[in-house]
């Protein structure tokens, strides 16, 4: 009896052992498959809450940064957030939440500087802040036309008109002359007196620019005024070509002819009592002089001459203005669409540059004349570069008459002096005049 309670027992027990063990194994196994998803769920739940937290945090500063900016210098000093129209509302104003700053080095979001979680673009050298800088462009498109911005652009590229056929040399790189003290190759300037408009420009022609050893303009003008305003006073001079330094002639030239107007008109001598032939005798003395003090013969420094002297204000029926005149550079009158030469007759050919007088060595030859001023569309000085193209360039004339009967945009009349043709390689200088000058802007004319 004994024995069977024995043995009994001890079955008893080891199948207690051995359910316990069954658990306990069931147990083992389940358990790390649970702490992995529960590491796994916490993890997720960690990386929701830190992204949560620094969106939250970045779009709460923001909002908060936007709300004290409209309710201005009140927001910021009360800590209250001012309403739409100003007034402290008498809400607190939101604290940002912290950022993750350990987050936000380790895992920087896109564009972002991990220092404090703003666009770099928005920091300064020194970590202060500035505004970003504009967006990058690309090259600037014509609206379609007809558009109502269309009419204010400009083309993108804008180039000389090309009297067909054109010449080689204008399309050919620009060189520098070897002169260090050489006039610059494009002088221009535009000016509004009374109710006259002025449009001037130079440009160093093709012949001398694009051939080695390149040579500095020789054409120059100046322009001014008297010391009252009434008179607006121009001088164009032509160098001529086979001088030396015949573009130290011609600003000498124009330099002292403008002077010497000046000091004219502003002692009470009227325009029609000037003196052509003393105003071109002192020039030429001038001339010569300047070419003595650096060593040079005079006929280094030959040179054209024309002048002008027009009133600033019509003050009757004619309106009569001055000019005196010397070679090859001209007056012209613009006039029921032509331009006609007031001051001699135009070249007809090439071998008309050929000059029988220039400066400094016959100012006597020089001549004045008296025009009314007021039965021009527009008058001009023009050296031979522009002016012979009037004569040796088919439809050149017409088409310079239509383009200047209103005064131009500067960079647009500069381009037009450069104009490229066969065979006219000589400096252009051009001075025109718009003695009925209507109101709004200089520039109102594309």
């Amino acid at each position: 009896m004994s024995m069977q309670i024995l043995t009994l027992l001890r079955h008893g027990i080891s199948s207690m052992l051995r359910g316990q063990e069954t658990a306990t194994g069931a147990t083992g196994a389940a358990e790390p498959d649970d702490r992995d998803t529960a590491r796994q769920d916490g993890a997720r739940q960690d990386g929701a809450r830190r992204d949560t937290h620094q969106g939250e945090g970045r779009r709460g500063w923001r909002d908060h940064a936007r709300q004290v900016q409209r309710g201005g210098g009140r927001g910021r000093a009360t800590g209250r957030v001012a309403g739409p129209d100003g007034a402290d509302d008498g809400q607190p104003a939101p604290v940002p939440p912290p950022i993750d700053r350990e987050f936000e080095r380790r895992y920087p979001s896109p564009g972002h500087d991990h220092r404090d979680g703003r666009p770099p673009a928005e920091r300064g050298r020194n970590g202060t802040d500035q505004a970003p800088p504009p967006p990058r462009q690309g090259p600037a498109q014509d609206p379609p036309a007809g558009s109502p911005a269309h009419s204010d652009l400009v083309p993108a590229h804008a180039v000389p008109p090309r009297f067909a056929p054109v010449s080689r040399a204008s399309q050919m790189a620009w060189l520098l002359p070897q002169e260090p003290a050489s006039p610059p190759g494009v002088a221009a300037d535009q000016a509004r007196l009374g109710d006259l408009r002025l449009r001037a420009a130079s440009v160093v022609g093709a012949g001398h620019r694009c051939e080695r050893p390149a040579k500095p303009r020789q054409d120059a003008y100046r322009v001014a005024q008297d010391a009252a305003g009434d008179h607006l006073i121009i001088a164009v001079a032509d160098g001529m070509s086979d001088s030396s330094r015949a573009e130290l002639g011609a600003s000498v030239a124009v330099g002292t002819a403008v002077g010497l107007l000046r000091r004219e008109l502003d002692q009470g001598v009227p325009p029609d009592r000037l003196s052509v032939e003393r105003i071109f005798a002192e020039v030429a003395g001038n001339i010569a002089a300047a070419a003595r003090e650096r060593g040079l013969d005079p006929a280094h420094v030959r040179t054209t001459l024309a002048l002008a002297v027009l009133p600033t204000r019509s003050t009757g029926v004619r309106r009569i203005a001055w000019a005196g005149q010397l070679a090859d550079t001209h007056l012209w009158m613009l006039r029921r669409q032509r331009w006609q030469c007031l001051t001699g007759e135009a070249k007809e050919q090439f071998d008309g540059s050929v000059l029988s007088a220039f400066l400094p060595h016959y100012p006597q030859a020089a001549r004045a004349i008296l025009f009314d001023l007021n039965e021009a569309v527009a008058v001009a000085l023009l050296s031979d570069g522009v002016a012979d193209a009037f004569s040796q360039v088919d439809g050149a004339e017409h088409w310079f008459a239509d383009r200047w009967r209103d005064p131009p945009p500067l960079a647009s009349f500069m381009l037009d002096v450069d104009f490229q043709a066969k065979g006219l390689l000589d400096d252009r200088t051009a001075v025109v005049v718009w003695p009925h000058a209507a109101g709004g802007p200089e520039s109102a004319r594309p």
